[in-house]
């Protein structure tokens, strides 16, 4: 009889999850938590956030303000904007909660670390999930599973035991990856994918007006400006703690760009074939890594 992966996952006692920050990955994050039997606390800057989290099932309560959830919370989960995640940090390492594992959920990874130094439960992480949808509306108990979601290793050996057993419960697979090594690869692979779709949804939007754009936009080109609908407020710290990385990709993709331009006016179309067969190359390593993997 064919086991159950799910259920080799680690099974935490039940606890209760603090939550600070509301949003898609928070509310996703209370989500599973409580299916899983956690009781979950949450707070939000924004009073409808966390009521609509409440709500949605995401939270047993809301708590009055970050002081009382602190003080409850056995594990503590920062899912706020990266200057709010770096004002949370400062405030707990002047006074260090009861809580056994403090974790984040911010893209950009460097700053995080730093902040969190003199944490000893403290371990930066990022999960490899999210949508360009946001709020607790969006939020589901199955976002994270089979993603991977990173972790720094720099960290205490039990804290870092503990980040690797709470991703796990979160039916994701802890990958370890330094802070700094972390922002480079983001870079790359989540940094300029959102920039690529916020300047191509840009372009698109100067000539909607015109007759036939609306009615020639197939998938292809909703597909790749769908992260275009990202949040602002969500990527304005990101952008900047990482920018010179990011600005590096963005001019390396601009210099691929304008070589294919130039063979393009050269009608040498035919030598972009290499382009299109390292392109499908990346592609079906990209699919392969998206099979679900069980267990960590």
């Amino acid at each position: 009889m064919r086991s159950d992966a799910r259920s080799r996952r680690p099974r935490l006692p039940s606890e209760t999850i603090g939550i600070l920050g509301t949003g898609l990955i928070g509310s996703s994050i209370g989500l599973r938590s409580r299916a899983r039997g956690d009781r979950v606390l949450g707070w939000d800057r924004a009073p409808d956030s966390a009521a609509q989290a409440l709500a949605r099932g995401a939270l047993d309560a809301v708590a009055a303000d970050e002081t009382a959830l602190v003080a409850e919370a056995d594990v503590i989960v920062l899912a706020t904007p990266l200057a709010a995640t770096l004002a949370s940090l400062e405030r707990l390492a002047s006074r260090p909660p009861r809580a056994s594992l403090i974790i984040d959920v911010a893209s950009v990874k460097g700053p995080v670390h730093s902040a969190g130094a003199r944490i000893e439960a403290f371990v930066a992480t990022h999960p490899i999930a999210g949508s360009e949808r946001s709020g607790p509306v969006a939020a589901r108990a199955d976002l994270f599973e089979g993603h991977a979601w990173t972790y720094d290793p720099d960290a205490t050996p039990s804290a870092t035991e503990r980040a690797r057993t709470f991703i796990a419960a979160m039916g994701s697979r802890p990958v370890p990856i330094p802070s700094a090594l972390h922002d480079r690869i983001a870079a790359l692979t989540s940094h300029l994918p959102q920039l690529l779709a916020v300047a191509l949804a840009g372009r698109l939007a100067a000539r909607l007006e015109q007759d036939g754009v609306l009615e020639l936009c197939g998938t292809g080109i909703r597909s790749m400006t769908r992260l275009g609908a990202s949040s602002w407020a969500m990527w304005e710290g990101i952008l900047s703690a990482n920018a010179p990385a990011v600005a590096q990709e963005v001019r390396e993709l601009s210099t691929v760009l304008s070589q294919i331009a130039d063979e393009l006016e050269a009608e040498r179309s035919h030598s972009l074939q290499s382009h299109f067969a390292k392109a499908a190359a990346a592609v079906g390593s990209l699919s392969e890594n998206e099979a679900p993997q069980n267990g960590v």
